[in-house]
């Protein structure tokens, strides 16, 4: 079968020179160049075997060359793991939530709605991230999970492995969701540190003005 240009495809990588950053996809009898920089998104080194879905392109000199290449299976999966450790992040919000008497009709239908919004904002970004276009800006990602969505963005990171090896973007998610940890503690402990927080904020204010 011809290799035509701007075909999609998948193939392994038969051939991989890390330090140099290429090798070469198997493609019926003939092989397609691929380079490192071809790769629409990264997240795990290309090895020998791995299975890449593909176009078929050409380079600056007409040859043959994978373009807009991603692994078809990179290994993103939801672990018994990582839904131990989203159970172990929700006790604190439910207790919290339990203590303060909601309906548990409208709080569970809440977090639901909004764990499928930043769920489905993530998918939807890294499809437009695939095909190169125009993407989700990272503020509505946030404000999603600053909503309440964050355990299905947690779960979307891990599933879709997306935005999980961006370090200033994980950097504000962690937070968010720290946050909600010191939220719910605090509203256990009766709002104790963040009335002392105001406390000290005021007191400084006053000595300021009194300067």
């Amino acid at each position: 079968m011809p290799i035509t240009l701007e075909s999609t495809r998948s193939a392994k990588i038969v051939e991989w020179d890390d330090q140099k950053g290429y090798g070469f996809l198997q493609v019926g009898k003939g092989r397609v160049f691929l380079h490192r920089r071809e790769f629409a998104e990264r997240h795990k080194r290309p090895a020998v075997g791995d299975v890449i879905r593909f176009k078929v392109g050409a380079d600056a000199q007409g040859r043959t060359c994978a373009k807009e290449a991603v692994h078809v299976n990179d290994g993103g999966r939801i672990t018994a793991l990582a839904m131990v450790v989203l159970v172990g992040l929700l006790v604190l919000p439910v207790l919290a939530l339990f203590r303060c008497n909601v309906d548990w009709l409208w709080a569970g239908g809440y977090a639901l709605v909004m764990a499928a919004v930043s769920y489905g904002s993530y998918a939807m970004d890294k499809q437009r991230a695939r095909a190169k276009e125009w993407r989700i800006s990272e503020a509505w990602l946030h404000a999603t999970e600053l909503l309440g969505g964050w355990p299905g963005a947690f779960l979307a990171q891990r599933q879709l492995r997306h935005k999980c090896s961006k370090g200033s973007f994980q950097a504000v998610f962690w937070f968010i969701v720290l946050a909600y940890q010191f939220a719910a503690f605090d509203s256990l402990q009766n709002w104790k540190y963040s009335r002392a927080a105001w406390d000290y904020i005021g007191q400084t204010l006053n000595l300021k003005k009194a300067v």
